[in-house]
């Protein structure tokens, strides 16, 4: 027997030798049943040709030593060396424990022939017997098999049978791993393997990268790394492309020349989880330690402000029957409005029409400018005479200048209220309010009242579950009962309330809806945040993000350690859509030009694989701060510094002519157009990055 101990001595890996073959064991100190045992054999992937076959194919001519000890003074090896035949390639296997006690695996694939194998996918897994309470974490695409997932709807799915799965680039994967979590000995245990991103380039410039992912079938689960090949929902050579779209896509296989060697770093990590399903957890504090968190800061926090807030200022319009707000798309640039649908007004959401006017006002009192504080007074004043609808509470969404009309969201062909635009609208009203009355400036009653009858509607409209629906219809009763995270912006709504008026209801009711969405979601996440990103109706970064902000702001206003908890968990889920690592791009594409750097962007769900800078940098920073939770302010603020890429800085920059402004999409992957960004530039873009500014400036100057 051949083993290795971890700096501490509580991980181990073993090879034992038997008649069935040698037998890869992972265990820890003083546990009884090891956390993965299995034969060398079945994790060893080789295929040549196309489509890739995933069955596996033994190793030859196995030599195995241990060079840096005696093999027989097990506790002090450092390393394991395992070589022999893989079909036609050489292969090489050496096992080591690092400082931070996971395991390193470096293999290599060499074709020592003298021809060349074509279409060639070699891999390696981990298979595990099916137990109980099983979660399968893959960061951005895939959380407890997306439970919430609209089933109508095209998004990563493992599906169940043989060989059905989840494989997708790594250059796909905020962190690149896959991680298990599972109940056995009464305890909650789990496994990650992290993919070390190397890639070979062709001769053409285009880049390269392995594949990662997971395969469920009927009695197991394999933790699946792979040279390049995918699999998506089941399907081999077949790759997620866009919103609900799939192509096929063969360009993950690879071409071994005579000599040519495929080298590929692995991180295994293993242990027992304190509280069941927070495996992902895990993903966040090894990718931590494992990745170089070298950021990009291509702009000062006074540059970003100053061009956000010209990029504000070209949205703003109002004409003479009073209309006033910031548009939601501008007709300033060369290519016009890109959405084609006529100037309008958009409250929460894609618009946060109200957010952009607190950012106006908060520079007015800082720069002493009246007219910036007027702009506010004028956009408030104009929602709140023109949104009423004939239910108290219940206001409307969007408001076209030309016509003068307003527009509703749709749900199944029913106009709606979201209940996520609405809670964001009121909760910065309210922050409006805080806004002025921490000036000593004057407060229209009519602000107050507004925020009054919203938050007295909330109190009178949860769901049978003790959370908020999704949407209400224009009667102001809920368009459907399903449990979904996207109403928490009311709770959020609430707690500022309480912060404007005092009233002791709204704090309670903000309380118990918030122990309600814990409860459904975060306590156990076999069913994750979901349904905050309205048009994808899927798990996403922004219904993980609202939880997290509630949380915060309860933390803020009561110190309850609950709160702080709770934010710290929710803080830890989104930091899974967060990029640590550094993708390259192919040669000629605008990224490889600029040197765009992914580390620090988040995600958006498990539908839209694209970078965006929807992110609570502010408030995540200030928690650590608050809690001296450095990995949080460290995150935050590499994060919001990494978000000054793709602002367009001079006429022309990033395809825009109105300086300051930002696309809405970043492809760091083959979702859209890789290694480019869109022209779609909704308001939110502004608000969401100038608002976190402006509150940095507050702090930090």
């Amino acid at each position: 027997m051949y083993a290795i101990a971890s700096r501490t001595k509580q991980q181990r890996a073993e090879l034992k030798e038997s008649e069935e073959g040698i037998q890869l064991i992972l265990c820890r100190e003083g546990q009884q049943s090891p956390y993965y045992s299995g034969l060398l054999n079945d994790m060893l992937t080789y295929s040549s040709g196309k489509p890739w076959n995933s069955d596996h194919v033994g190793l030859q001519d196995v030599q195995i030593s241990s060079p840096d000890e005696d093999a027989n003074n097990d506790t002090n090896n450092r390393r394991i060396l395992i070589s022999g035949t893989l079909a036609a390639l050489h292969f090489t296997m050496e096992l080591s424990f690092d400082e931070s006690d996971t395991l390193k695996m470096y293999v290599t694939w060499t074709n020592t022939l003298n021809h060349t194998l074509h279409d060639v996918a070699v891999g390696i897994g981990f298979s595990l017997p099916k137990r109980e309470k099983e979660i399968i974490t893959i960061p951005g695409i895939l959380y407890n098999n997306n439970p919430s997932s609209d089933p109508n709807r095209l998004v990563p799915r493992l599906g169940v049978g043989a060989h059905k799965g989840v494989i997708c680039e790594e250059h796909r994967l905020p962190i690149p791993c896959v991680n298990i979590e599972w109940n056995e000995a009464d305890e909650s245990r789990y496994l990650s393997m992290f993919s070390i991103p190397t890639y070979v380039e062709d001769l053409h410039g285009a880049v390269h990268y392995g594949s990662l992912g997971a395969i469920q079938e009927d009695q197991r689960s394999v933790l699946a790394a792979m040279s390049g090949v995918l699999m998506f929902n089941g399907d081999k050579d077949i790759c997620y492309m866009g919103k609900s779209k799939s192509e096929p896509h063969s360009g993950g296989y690879l071409d071994f020349v005579p000599g040519f060697t495929l080298a590929k770093e692995y991180t295994l990590d293993w242990g027992t989880l304190s509280t069941p399903g927070r495996g992902f957890r895990e993903i966040v504090r090894q990718g931590m330690k494992i990745f170089n968190l070298d950021g990009s800061k291509p702009l000062t926090l006074d540059e970003v402000i100053k061009l956000k807030t010209n990029a504000m200022d070209d949205r703003w319009r109002t004409n003479e029957e009073g209309a006033a707000g910031y548009v939601k798309f501008n007709d300033s640039n060369s290519f016009g409005n890109v959405s084609k649908r006529p100037l309008h007004y958009m409250y929460g959401w894609t618009g946060q029409c109200l957010k952009l006017a607190w950012c106006d006002a908060q520079q007015g009192f800082v720069q002493g400018q009246e007219e910036r504080i007027s702009r506010c007074i004028q956009a408030v004043d104009f929602y709140l005479r023109e949104s009423r609808t004939e239910i108290p509470g219940i206001r409307r969404c969007a408001y076209r200048i030309e016509d003068g009309q307003w527009d509703d969201f749709s749900w199944n062909k029913q106009p709606v209220i979201a209940s996520r635009a609405i809670g964001e609208t009121i909760a910065d009203l309210a922050e409006i309010v805080l806004l002025f009355r921490d000036q000593d400036r004057a407060i229209p009653a009519s602000w107050v009242e507004a925020i009054r009858e919203s938050a007295d509607f909330y109190l009178l409209n949860t769901l049978s579950s003790g959370i908020f629906p999704a949407a209400w219809l224009m009667d102001g009763t809920p368009a459907d009962e399903m449990i979904t995270a996207a109403g928490v912006p009311c709770l959020i709504a609430l707690v500022k309330a309480y912060r404007v008026l005092g009233d002791e209801s709204y704090l309670a009711a903000a309380e118990a809806a918030m122990k309600n969405y814990y409860e459904l979601h975060a306590e156990t996440f076999e069913r994750p945040f979901a349904r905050s990103t309205l048009d994808a109706k899927c798990e996403d970064k922004e219904a993980g993000m609202y939880f997290f902000l509630a949380a915060y702001e309860l933390f803020i206003l009561t110190s309850k350690q609950q709160y702080s908890e709770w934010a710290e968990i929710s803080a830890d889920w989104l930091l899974t859509f967060v990029y640590m690592w550094k993708p390259a791009y192919d040669k000629g594409s605008r990224f490889e030009e600029t040197d765009f750097n992914a580390i620090g962007w988040p995600t958006v769900s498990v539908q839209n694989h694209h970078l965006d800078v929807f992110f609570p940098t502010y408030e995540l920073w200030k928690f650590g701060r608050l809690t001296g939770k450095l990995q949080y302010e460290r995150m935050a603020q590499l994060s919001f510094d990494a978000m000054g890429q793709g602002i367009c800085r001079e006429p022309g920059d990033w395809n825009f002519t109105v300086v300051g402004e930002q696309g809405e999409g970043f492809f760091q992957t083959r979702w859209h157009h890789r290694g480019h960004s869109n022209k779609w530039n909704p308001s939110w873009v502004i608000a969401t990055v100038l608002h976190n500014a402006l509150r940095f400036q507050g702090e930090i100057g």
